[in-house]
């Protein structure tokens, strides 16, 4: 979702806080297949084209925040423990269900004895805990995820921008 205005990245919603042009970027410089420099928002750090005067993502104006040539370090790395915890949510419903299926899977070899209905028993439950795991982790852990890292990231925007405006000295202008 695009937020237009002065309210982008000040919302409490559940917008993106961060460009789609940015986010790709970002990940891109996490695994070292883009750089980090260019022209940026001084205020969101989405990519400007070189004759953009106003911010596509905030609106803001060049006059109003100087573009910066980089993304600060403190936003690469916000979006880094993000993406680390975005992961951790569906890693750990991936492997819980795993785990939970091996445990279930092995049941009719502990009450029965081995045979070929305890073993078909085994790898089909398997087979059904692992496709069950895999549909959870990519729908409710990417959900979770997706909200978990969004709430981090609007936590950590709201404390990197009122640094960045105080250490500016001004919080509405720092270009002036």
């Amino acid at each position: 979702m695009v937020v237009t205005g002065a309210t982008a990245g000040e919302n409490t919603g559940r917008a993106e806080i961060f460009s789609g042009r940015l986010l790709i970027l970002l990940d891109d410089v996490l695994v070292g297949r883009a750089p980090n420099a260019g022209r940026f928002c001084g205020y969101c750090y989405h990519p400007l084209a070189p004759e953009r005067e106003v911010c596509a993502h905030c609106g803001r104006s060049t006059n109003e925040w100087t573009p910066a040539v980089a993304v600060p370090r403190a936003v690469i790395e916000m979006h880094s423990r993000r993406r680390a915890r975005e992961g951790l949510i569906v890693r750990t419903i991936a492997w819980g269900g795993l785990t939970i299926g091996v445990i279930v899977s092995l049941l009719p070899f502990v009450f029965a004895d081995v045979s070929w209905w305890s073993v078909l028993a085994f790898f089909g439950l398997l087979f059904g805990f692992y496709v069950l795991s895999a549909n959870l982790a990519n729908s409710l852990g990417d959900a979770l995820g997706y909200r978990w890292g969004q709430a981090i990231v609007r936590r950590e925007w709201a404390r990197f921008t009122a640094s960045r405006d105080h250490q500016s000295g001004e919080s509405t202008n720092p270009a002036m």
